[in-house]
Parts: structure tokens; C-alpha cells; sequence
């Protein structure tokens, strides 16, 4: 049996592995004309797929173009720099007044295992004074109803707080929705900053996969029925021209967003994640629970983490995570 070698650090991993630095040395030769992120199109992605006949080669292909595209480029590379820093002296927030904001994903009270309310993030940053609140949205409900409730939280808060908005999963599509319902809007102008915890910004084909499978809806339905979860709310998560999420937005100004998304290959994909990642594999590279080309928006950076899927089961350096936090804080660091 052949010892794979675990140890070369190299794209932006201390320790890849031998397979995957192959999968990355091609993807660094290879389309070309797919150089650019906007190119990166469900379309695209899916061709690189299918005509090599591996969908890791369509993440890799992914991957290699976030970490070189200039702008977010420069954009990881002062999360490195202040990565350094906080590693070196832990930062101290306390006089700068700011809430972290977490907009929960879903069923965040009912499974709190999974991370959904945020509680390790809200954990963190308070050792480093930054105050954290929850908005108690519903789990599962319609995100026009959470969008709601967003926009009537972030009214009656204090003006003098700089807030940064985290969301994972669902989150983010109830806080895309509360933009387009309340973004124009004065109060607004008090969010400086969006982290996105593999935002579903566009929707997710994982809907349309239980849909289409008769036992797979009964056993999803029945759940909902007896947990007494909002089906419909469900269902407004998915993709398609007549969903609530298939619609051009804009973030507001003087917002900067980042949207953390799993990168994995075929072989990192938790049990968690793997029945609708293999769904999603017909349309394309993907994190168990969206596409990967949804995770690109003009005016965010996108902060890719290779081996991971929808769930993050592999952590993160808090110091990364709070250099994100003062990039979105940052007036001087690098923009779009």
C-alpha cells in the first residue's frame, strides 16, 4: 500500500496532502479561459466537471481562481497579516462599540449542536469585548417573514453600536432578503459589516432533490409535520426562477461582505453533508448544500476553506476569524 505524504505547504494549506496539490497543479494550468470569477457560472463549473469526469477537478478549478483573483488576493492576504498580529497580541475591541449581530440558520434552537445560533462565534469575541446578540427569528420560517423581523430588530437598535451582521446557512438568506426589504433604509447605515457562514444566497437545489424523490419528501414532510416547522418557510429557500431568492441585489453601501465558503473535494465530505452532495454533483461542485458558484456576489470577497463542506466540522483559527472581524471594521483595508 502507497504512503500518501500529508506535509506540503502550498495554495494557501500548511499540510496538503499529495492528491490534492495534484488536483491544484492542474487546476493552475488548466480552462484558461475560466480565470476570472465571473466566469465561474453554475454553467461553467458543471462543464469543467463533465468533461473531465471528475467533479474535483470542477472545485479545484473553483479554488485556484479565488485565491489568485487580485482583489481577493489581496484581500487573504491581510487576513494573514492580521492573523500574525492577533497570534502575536490578542486584540481588544472593548472601546470601539460594537455588537456582532448573528441572524441564525436553521433549526439553531431545537439542534444547537450544529452551530446554527452561533454560540462558539458570540463565545469568542467576547473575550476580545465585543458585545453579541441573537435575533430570534424562526427557524424554519418564510425569509420575507425573517427579513421582517431583521429589519424591526436592527430599527430599534442603538444607533451609537457598529454592527456586524453573522449569518451561516439560512441566515444569510434571511439577510439577503432583509436588504432588499429595509436596506435603503436610515437605520440600516449602522451595519459596517456582513459575515456569511456558507451563506445560501441563491437559493439551494437540495429543495429540488426532495421534491423529486417521493420517500425522501414523505420522510422530510413528516418531520416537518410533527416537529411543527414551516414547510412553505422551507421551501422558500430553494432555487429557481419563481423563488423568493432568485432575484438581482445589491449590498447597501458601506457595507463589506464576506461570504466563508466549504471547498471540498469528494473524499472531505462528511457523512452530514454527503446524500445531498451527491445530489448537487448533477449540477456541479458544491458544499452539500449549495453550489459553490453561488457563493460568488459582485461586491463580497469570498474566503474559500479547502476540505471543509456545509458544516465546518474542520475549525478555524479564532484569530482568522477575528481578522475577518477587522477587515470588516478596517476603513483602510484593501476594498473591492
Amino acid at each position: 500500500m502507497k504512503k500518501v505524504s500529508c506535509d506540503t505547504p502550498a495554495y494557501r494549506v500548511k499540510n496538503l496532502c499529495e492528491d490534492e496539490k495534484a488536483y491544484l497543479d492542474w487546476a493552475s494550468k488548466a480552462y484558461s479561459d475560466l480565470g476570472t470569477l465571473d466566469k465561474l457560472t453554475e454553467e461553467n463549473l458543471l462543464k469543467v466537471s463533465e468533461e473531465t469526469e471528475d467533479i474535483d477537478k470542477g472545485a479545484a478549478i473553483f479554488y485556484h481562481r479565488i485565491i489568485n483573483d487580485p482583489k481577493n488576493k489581496k484581500f487573504l492576504e491581510y487576513l494573514d497579516k492580521k492573523e500574525k498580529e492577533f497570534s502575536e497580541k490578542r486584540p481588544d475591541f472593548s472601546s470601539r462599540k460594537i455588537v456582532l449581530v448573528m441572524v441564525p440558520g436553521m433549526f439553531y434552537a431545537d439542534n444547537p449542536s450544529v452551530g446554527a445560533d452561533g454560540a462558539s462565534i458570540r463565545k469568542m469575541v467576547a473575550t476580545v469585548g465585543i458585545r453579541s446578540d441573537l435575533i430570534p427569528i424562526g427557524q424554519v420560517s418564510d425569509v420575507r417573514e425573517n427579513a421582517k423581523i431583521i429589519c424591526e430588530y436592527l430599527e430599534v437598535s442603538n444607533p451609537e453600536e457598529t454592527v456586524i451582521i453573522a449569518s451561516p446557512s439560512k441566515g444569510s438568506s434571511d439577510f439577503r432578503m432583509a436588504i432588499e426589504r429595509c436596506g435603503n433604509e436610515p437605520y440600516f447605515k449602522k451595519v459596517k459589516g456582513w459575515y456569511s457562514i456558507g451563506g445560501i444566497l441563491k437559493g439551494s437545489r437540495m429543495i429540488e432533490g426532495i421534491l423529486n424523490d417521493f420517500w425522501v419528501k414523505l420522510e422530510v414532510r413528516s418531520y416537518f409535520f410533527f416537529k411543527g416547522y414551516d414547510w412553505d418557510g422551507f421551501l422558500s429557500i430553494r432555487k429557481g426562477q419563481d423563488a423568493p431568492l432568485d432575484k438581482d441585489w445589491k449590498l447597501p453601501p458601506g457595507i463589506k461582505m464576506i461570504n466563508l465558503v466549504g471547498v471540498p473535494l469528494f473524499r472531505h465530505v462528511t457523512e452530514r453533508a454527503r446524500p445531498y452532495y451527491n445530489f448537487l454533483m448533477n449540477f456541479g461542485p458544491n458544499d452539500g448544500i449549495i453550489l459553490l458558484s453561488d457563493s460568488i456576489h459582485p461586491g463580497s470577497l469570498v474566503y474559500p476553506s479547502f476540505r471543509n463542506d456545509h458544516y465546518f466540522t474542520r475549525p478555524m483559527p479564532p484569530e482568522r476569524i477575528l481578522a475577518m472581524i477587522e477587515y470588516l471594521l478596517d476603513p483602510k483595508a484593501p476594498a473591492l
